[in-house]
């Protein structure tokens, strides 16, 4: 038994070098909601909710300590899916998705990590992983790049051995944009397009369908995450497939999409989704209905979560850190991240990463 006697949390501000666009808005750096859960025996777990936005990190903090805290202390961390159910279900009123759910996922993916530890298996030999080089997509793209930017980025990725790359689209010269890369990049380079919700489904479907003309892989996010109706309507009338998934909460809200064959490609946030716990499932349920699985942001912790699934396609790749922070190395090498051997999930700060970022 992993008794639970520490729970803890940390925020760690990471600043851009300038500000960067995307059809939601503007960002002017990343923050991260770590959370370290502690158990008798000495063993530490780490949990981790990212967010662009800078929006929403003191509430998740709240969370944490007012409403999941009380309910997790003196559990048994070894049983990580009990201790979720115990934690959810006398906040499921208040947790249909947004902050609570944001801070389940930290509490949760904590606690599998103890749960890895004492068990002296890495997080990826416990759920079944075989091959431990994960393919990534690079991501980047955002509509503040200059052309000449655009193009840096996307060689920058290439010479790691990335061959494909995601960028945004949803602004006023997104085709210029995309025969650029198709142009400078050549017809082998794949090429993705994240709209961030921008569309409706008329304007979705208009835009898949010039998108087309440049082979291109994915249309993300074409319409607002709430409507899985209006994204089965895209996904109907696309000539392209479509992806989704960043802004679904639990494993309900991917069986309503793959219910409704709204996506070839699901794309969950081990931040957001509802932790390992959920992704699980998730990935399971891709698994079974033919569906590949990406990630979202935090490719660190997703390489593990994206490797250990028959369904695993890619782990977006954005990285934010001039030095890599946490001590394992998380460089991409001939197209590949590796996911760690060593017991949990291997995501965790160095102290000097902790010095620097670290705000509360």
């Amino acid at each position: 038994m992993q008794k639970i006697n520490d729970i803890s949390t940390s925020v760690l501000e990471i600043p851009f070098d300038k500000p960067i666009r995307s059809a939601l808005g503007t960002y002017v750096g990343a923050d991260w909601v770590v959370v370290r859960v502690r158990s008798e025996d000495g063993i530490d777990g780490y949990g981790y909710s990212m967010s662009l936005d800078r929006r929403g990190t003191k509430a998740v903090v709240s969370y944490v300590d007012e409403d999941l805290k009380p309910l997790a202390m003196g559990q048994d961390a070894s049983g990580p899916e009990t201790l979720w159910k115990r934690m959810w279900a006398p906040n499921k009123a208040r947790m249909r998705g947004g902050v609570g759910v944001h801070a389940l996922s930290a509490v949760d993916t904590a606690i599998w990590d103890i749960a890895a530890k004492a068990a002296g298996q890495s997080l990826f030999d416990m759920l079944g992983g075989t091959d431990r080089d994960v393919p990534v997509y690079g991501s980047g793209g955002w509509l503040s790049l200059s052309d000449e930017e655009l193009i840096a980025e996307a060689q920058e990725h290439a010479e790691r051995g990335i061959n494909s790359y995601k960028l945004k689209i949803g602004g006023d010269r997104d085709r210029a944009r995309i025969e650029l890369l198709r142009r400078e990049m050549g017809d082998g380079f794949i090429l993705y397009t994240d709209a961030n919700q921008t569309y409706s489904a008329e304007q979705a479907i208009e835009t898949a369908t010039w998108l087309a003309d440049y082979d291109v892989g994915w249309l993300e996010e074409p319409v607002l995450a709430d409507c899985p109706w209006d994204l089965q309507t895209v996904a109907e009338n696309s000539p392209i497939p479509i992806a989704a998934g960043e802004n679904v909460y639990f494993d309900w809200g991917f069986r309503d999409i793959c219910d409704r064959k709204a996506a070839a490609f699901l794309q969950p946030d081990i931040g957001r989704c509802g932790g390992v716990t959920e992704w699980d499932k998730i990935a399971k349920r891709a698994d079974a209905g033919g569906v590949k699985l990406t990630s979202h942001l935090l490719h660190e912790l997703s390489t593990t979560m994206i490797g250990a699934y028959d369904s695993g396609f890619a782990v977006e790749y954005m990285n934010f850190f001039k030095v890599n922070p946490f001590t394992e190395d998380y460089t991409v090498t001939n197209g590949c991240l590796r996911a760690p051997d060593t017991p949990g999930h291997g995501v965790t700060f160095t102290d000097e990463a902790f010095a620097a970022f670290r705000v509360s």
